[in-house]
């Protein structure tokens, strides 16, 4: 609905105005002006603006987009001296995510966030989903599976915390606020970083795994992450959106134990096999079909992307002392939702 609302509003001869926006160059559009309205409105404006990006980026060489520059962004699309080009710079190596996702991949995250979060055009970019005026204080809410509702039983209540800080406080702060939210030795901790209506879905409406984003490490389109790590899950979602959230999972090491899980940290080539079919996209359906009938998650480091110094193919390393949890079970997923203890709306401020 969002992008609806956004295509309606910009007609042809704003597309210039919309292009400046967002720092694509000014001509960026113009090919929409040449297709029949029946064309046109197959996609939203979201969706053309990502398809152009898409293939513009295909029509560079592989050595060219192996890493995030300013040229790179120039030669996809965008005007370099633009804020939009400073912003998509300052957060792909603010953290350690840079070399995760392919360079042109963070052009299209910022456009997509811009177009969901952007006051200009976007109703939905208000300061926090939930109870707007409270901020920095603890508050709960209800959070039930669909099995719950079935069975009418009293809800769970999760703790939701609109926290305002600033940057160089933010891990700090999240830090702080998750540690003082832990219980049980026995529990695992562990984290989801997301934007704001990403968060606020997964907590009213449970995890989704067809919500995924494509070509990931261990899957693509369908599979929701989580890390140990809280400063993974801050630097992803801070480098991905301009509303972050972190969803805090505390966990009973029993379910784990007792669920089918496939360990990758011991078995490297079984790593690099399944890494590499879901972020090249070879034989992705059969092998998720082959992994979601053996096991309810995956879990193993997380993925650098280098390039081949022969061929300029990219090429995936595990990440040293990373950590990384894929759910690909339906059911396993709706357990897993019961688990879920915290989450923070952050308001990062510089």
């Amino acid at each position: 609905m969002l992008e609806r609302d956004c295509t309606d509003q910009w007609d042809n001869q704003d597309w210039s105005q919309l292009c400046a926006l967002l720092g694509l160059k000014l001509d960026f559009l113009d090919r929409l002006d040449e297709m029949p309205p029946e064309l046109r409105d197959r996609y939203t404006l979201t969706g053309w603006i990502t398809t152009f990006l898409k293939a513009k980026c295909e029509s560079v060489c592989s050595k060219t987009k192996s890493s995030l520059t300013r040229d790179l962004l120039d030669e996809i699309g965008f005007d370099p001296h633009s804020k939009a080009v400073e912003t998509i710079m300052t957060r792909a190596f603010a953290g350690n995510s840079q070399r995760h996702l392919e360079a042109c991949e963070w052009a299209e995250i910022f456009i997509r966030d811009e177009l969901k979060y952007n006051p200009t055009w976007s109703a939905l970019s208000v300061n926090f989903p939930f109870q707007s005026n409270i901020t920095n204080l603890w508050f709960h809410f209800p959070n039930m599976t669909n099995e719950d509702r079935k069975r009418q039983e009293s809800p769970r209540h999760v703790n939701i915390m609109n926290c305002v800080t600033k940057e160089s406080r933010a891990y700090r702060d999240t830090h702080t606020l998750f540690e003082s939210q832990s219980q049980g030795e026995q529990n695992v901790a562990l984290f989801h970083g997301t934007d704001h209506l990403s968060a606020a879905d997964i907590l009213v409406r449970g995890i989704d795994l067809c919500a995924g984003r494509q070509k990931r490490d261990f899957s693509c389109g369908s599979g929701f992450y989580l890390t140990r790590n809280l400063g993974d899950a801050l630097d992803w979602a801070k480098s991905t959106t301009a509303k972050p959230a972190i969803l805090a999972f505390q966990v009973d090491s029993r379910l784990l134990d007792n669920s089918r899980r496939l360990n990758l940290f011991e078995h490297e080539d079984r790593w690099r096999e399944i890494v590499s079919s879901f972020r090249l996209g070879q034989r992705t359906a059969k092998t998720r079909k082959s992994l979601i009938t053996s096991y309810d998650f995956i879990e193993g480091p997380i993925a650098t992307l280098t390039t081949n110094g022969t061929s300029d193919e990219l090429a995936f390393e595990p990440r040293p002392s990373s950590f990384q949890m894929c759910l690909i079970s339906d059911e396993f997923a709706e357990a897993f939702q019961q688990t879920l203890h915290s989450v923070v709306f952050l308001d990062i401020r510089s």
